[in-house]
Order: C-alpha cells, then structure tokens, then sequence
C-alpha cells in the first residue's frame, strides 16, 4: 500500500460524498424546506459517522473482519457477504446513474449497453491498483470538481428566471414534511453511504484525527447540498425540481454567460468525475468484501467477474429510471440502507460493549 495522506483520505471522501449527489435535488419531497431536511440529516449523521469510526479503531480491522470478530465465522462470514453484495449493488445503482444521465441528456442516440461496458473498462483498470491510486487521484480531481460547482453556482444568479423567494415561505407544512424527507432517504443517501470506508480505512496508514477530518466532510457536504437545493429551487421551482430526475442538469442548461449557453460540458465533466469515482471505491469494497467470505489473500482475478456482476446490476436494477427514482429509492432506504448502514453498526457497537464486561467480569 503507497502512502496516503490524511489531506488525501479527506478529499476522497469529500469528492465521495458529493461525487453524484450533487446532481440531484435531495429531500424534495420537502418543498423548499428540502434543505433544511439536508441540513437535519447531516446533524442527524454525525453520530453515526462517530460509530463507525469507533468500532474501526477499536477493532483495528475493516467492516467484514469485525462482522466475524464480533459475531462468529458463520454469522459473521454471511453478513460479509450480504455487505459484499450490498457494495456491488451500490456500484450498479451509481452506474446506472451514469448511464441514465449519459443517455438521458448527453448522449441520446448511444446504446445504454456500450457505455457500460467501456465505464466498467474503466473501473477494472483502476481496480488493477491498490486503493492509494484512486484515493490520490480523487485528491487532484476535487479542486477542480469544486470549481466547476462554483461556476454553476455563482452564474446560476444569471438565469433569467432565478429568484431566492421561491425558497419561501418556509415550514408551510410544519416540522413533518422535513422530517419525513431527511429520514431515511437524506441521512441513508448520502450520509450514510460513508460506511464503506470501513472497508479502506485499514488500508490508510495515517489514521491520526480520522473524526476530525470525516466530519468536516460531513459538514461541508451537508452545506454544499444544502446550498445546492437552495440553487436548483431558485433557478427552477420546485415543481420542475420535485418533477424531474435531473434537477442539476435543467439548471445547468439555463445558464447563459454571453455566447457561452448550455453549458453541457461543465455537466460532463462533473459527472464523469463524480460518478467514476464513487463507483470505484464501492467496487473496491465489495471486493475486499469478497475476501472475508472466501478466505482468498489476492482479490484481482475476481475483477473481470466483478465488473459483470456490476454491468448486469445496472441494466436490470430497473425497467425504467422514472420508476426507480420515485418507488425503489425509499424501498431501498428503508429496507436495505437502514439496516446495513445503522442497525448493524449498532448491533456491533452493543456486541463490542458486552463483550468487553464479559471479559471484566
């Protein structure tokens, strides 16, 4: 393993964090208090980032080596596998994001399957290396994902019809609606998501002030989503923004900067960015996973078998992405991210706490 930096942990988990989710409207269901719902799941998550933190630095291994420290071989052995499951699924939800903006809006006449296939090339390559190699990169990709973001955001103020009132009236609903919209849904997606650097953490030499720095991502996604909203609401409404599957994208297009109009590449450019990475980095602990539950020291020859697994994910996770988005997606945060992201953590928290009075007493 190649020398990590805590600097570059730090700005692969920002760019992790927003990688994807920067394209959508979270919370909406909200209204225009969606993003207060953002910010409330952000408070919410920092515990829950705390857990995991504390369980890695107690255990001094990743996710599915404490599942059977903690559990058993057998139990053990079959939640690492249910994880390794889960983590290739994710990668196939975030590839299927890719391709739906890809065909949806960039790339309208290409076959959906062609461009799996090459983003799965893609991935395999990286995969060829150790971790430290997608974690460096993302360290010099961030900056300039930042910079486009702002660009969208600061001349978002140019399109005609922006107007920060459509952000109020605010609780017109009450209290209710923000929480409903922030739980599950905003705190599994994309708080939540973190656990899987329960699975690269061991992998980090430098592990001083881990909590420092995950919650300054933590805080800094929670703004920038927040801030994001709060753009998308202005520019578009909320009706549009509740309406549409790509809320960032309708934005995007309205943006006018002299003979500069549609501003589609900046659009590429963070989606390819965004996406590429995030799938990477599941991929890569589905496959760690992979060595919890059959013993095996080299993962590598399961690349060619794991990115199948993840093109044939993305192409059948669903008949049509206008069902996905508004059916699968609460179906997903409550009956998969919930368990897998808080009530498992937690199980292990309460089996590290038993375990060590047994061992006192």
């Amino acid at each position: 393993m190649k020398s990590v930096t805590q600097k570059e942990l730090f700005y692969a988990m920002f760019l992790f964090e927003i990688g994807n989710t920067i394209l959508f409207a979270h919370g909406i269901s909200a209204k225009q208090d969606s993003w207060m719902a953002v910010l409330l799941a952000m408070v919410s998550a920092l515990p829950l980032l705390y857990l995991y933190i504390f369980l890695y630095k107690k255990y001094k291994a990743n996710l599915t080596e404490i599942l059977k420290l903690s559990f058993g071989n057998i139990v053990g052995r079959a939640l690492s596998a249910i994880y390794m499951f889960y983590f290739f699924y994710m990668a196939a939800r975030v590839t299927r994001d890719y391709l739906e903006l890809s065909t949806g809006s960039i790339f309208p006449m290409s076959p959906i399957k062609v461009i799996a296939i090459f983003l799965m090339i893609v991935v395999t390559y990286f995969l060829l290396f150790d971790i430290s190699v997608t974690l460096k990169v993302a360290s010099i990709l961030l900056p300039f994902f930042i910079f486009l973001i702002f660009i969208v955001f600061i001349f978002a103020f140019t399109i005609p019809c922006y107007s920060l009132n459509k952000i109020f009236p605010i609780f017109t609903g009450g209290i209710v609606p923000i929480i409903k919209a922030a739980y599950p849904q905003v705190l599994t997606f994309p708080f939540g998501e973190i656990i899987v650097f329960m699975m690269i953490f061991p992998e980090v030499p430098n592990k001083k002030d881990l909590f420092k720095y995950s919650f300054v991502v933590f805080i800094l996604t929670g703004l920038f989503l927040a801030f994001n909203n709060i753009n998308i609401i202005s520019a578009i409404g909320v009706y549009e923004a509740s309406r549409i599957n790509f809320p960032f994208y309708s934005m995007t297009r309205l943006i006018s900067l002299g003979f500069f109009r549609n501003l589609d590449s900046l659009y590429i450019a963070l989606m390819i960015i965004g996406n590429l990475i995030k799938i990477i980095i599941f991929a890569y602990a589905g496959l760690k996973a992979s060595q919890s539950v059959f013993d095996i020291k080299e993962y590598k020859f399961l690349l060619i078998p794991t990115a199948a697994i993840i093109y044939a994910l993305s192409i059948i996770t669903a008949e049509s992405y206008f069902i996905q988005i508004p059916v699968e997606l609460p179906l997903v945060s409550l009956y998969i991210h919930v368990p897998l992201q808080i009530i498992v953590p937690l199980l292990l928290l309460i089996a590290y706490f038993v375990k060590k009075r047994n061992l006192k007493s």
